[in-house]
């Protein structure tokens, strides 16, 4: 059996379970099958490889490609390796932000059914709802806690919050869909539980949400009408599809973040669109730092087109965080003064690293001639990137440049 078959097969292993332990924080069966039905009975557990599994898999992962120059008689040094690091740390990420995108999916799908097998079901339980209602301005919240409706959970407890956008009134349309609000938070506290640095959401065609976990009602107040936010429209009405929002700063705190959206149909009718925000510091360095060691090496991810999404070097990410929470908005990009000036955003500011702009530019720039890698020195380092196939996102990683001669 060649490496490379070796490589295959272990990197499908990767997403079979192994054990029982919890470290990793999303459900591996996403991976094999993206269109899960999250029955009661097979809803996604958390799953991860034992150590020495995981580090053969990693070497194997990235020396093979090694072993295949050296087969050949053209490798060089180190240059194989890093390839295949920096490409198995964008494959990573893209692969987490397709378990979020196959766990939006099903958790839509799952509502759908719900929806449809309503029809011929028992009108809702109008005076109870009634009575959990709190309303603020154009906002209802609908008591989702046992106990006192006047002592609310915390930020982030492990209960979901009801709300509707529509005033004080409760249309039938809204009551039914609080109904099955409830009867899907179970599936929602384990779809959460899977990948914990996430929120999940159900935002309905006529403005009502479901949100886990909870969200107190004077953060949700600030939201505005949810059907007319970009986390809504993000969804692929088109394909039916999960669509994704751009990199954005969450306002309450938690950094830059991005959505998964999915529309649910029930036939031709629109019911609402399911969502899963991802903290992206938490998965990016989760990767990234795998990357870096003492030798002075730093990586970063950027999208498209240079904005900065996170650095492992400290300066770097207390910029991000400084500059875009002063705006209030992601708006931090790694370009220089031409890069910028080419995004025509008003709002675009650059990175006060001259050095780290110019080499973004340049991965920029020849990643459109496409390749799974970009490398190239500049000064005195080496830069190496790696597309993440799912967003076109740049890992990014920065080492001081090492001189070496190597025999065929």
């Amino acid at each position: 059996m060649s490496i490379e078959t070796l490589r295959l097969r272990l990197y499908h292993s990767l997403f079979q379970r192994h054990g029982n332990t919890t470290r990793t924080h999303f459900p591996a069966d996403q991976f094999i099958h993206p269109e899960p039905q999250m029955e009661e009975s097979d809803m996604p557990k958390r799953y991860t490889l034992p150590l020495h599994v995981a580090a053969s898999a990693i070497l194997l992962l990235a020396l093979s490609p090694v072993a295949a120059a050296m087969d050949n008689g053209r490798a060089g040094c180190m240059v194989a390796l890093e390839d295949a690091l920096v490409q198995l740390a964008a494959e990573r990420i893209d692969s987490v932000l397709g378990a979020v995108a196959g766990s939006t999916r099903a958790l839509g799908d799952t509502y759908a059914r719900l929806a449809a097998a309503q029809v011929s079901q028992t009108p809702p339980d109008t005076r109870r709802w009634l009575a959990l209602r709190t309303t603020l301005g154009h906002t209802t919240g609908l008591q989702s806690w046992p106990g006192d409706p006047k002592t609310a959970p915390a930020y982030q407890a492990s209960y979901p919050g009801f709300y509707s956008y529509n005033g004080e009134a409760l249309s039938n349309a809204v009551l039914r869909q609080l109904d099955l609000f409830e009867r899907l938070t179970p599936a929602f506290r384990t779809a959460y539980e899977s990948f914990p640095f996430s929120w999940v959401y159900m935002t309905t065609a006529d403005n009502a949400m479901m949100i886990y976990p909870y969200l107190p009602m004077d953060q949700a107040i600030n939201n505005g009408m949810p059907t007319e936010t970009p986390y809504y429209r993000a969804a692929d009405f088109g394909l039916r599809a999960v669509g994704w929002t751009s990199p954005y700063l969450d306002l309450v705190g938690a950094g830059m973040m991005i959505t998964a959206s999915y529309p649910v149909y029930d036939g031709e009718s629109l019911l609402g669109v399911m969502s899963r925000d991802i903290t992206l510091k938490e998965l990016a360095m989760s990767v990234l730092l795998h990357l870096t060691n003492a030798n002075s090496s730093s990586a970063l991810i950027v999208d498209g087109n240079g904005l900065a999404i996170d650095a492992t070097d400290p300066d770097l990410a207390a910029e991000i965080d400084r500059v875009n929470s002063k705006a209030r908005g992601a708006v931090l990009y790694y370009r220089t003064a031409g890069g910028i000036e080419g995004l025509g955003s008003r709002d675009a500011v650059a990175s006060s690293s001259i050095r780290v702009n110019a080499l973004v530019e340049q991965v920029l720039g020849k990643a459109r001639s496409g390749g799974a890698t970009v490398r190239f020195d500049l000064d005195d380092q080496n830069v190496l990137a790696a597309r993440i196939k799912r967003t076109g996102w740049f890992v990014v990683l920065i080492r001081p440049q090492v001189a070496c001669a190597c025999a065929s």
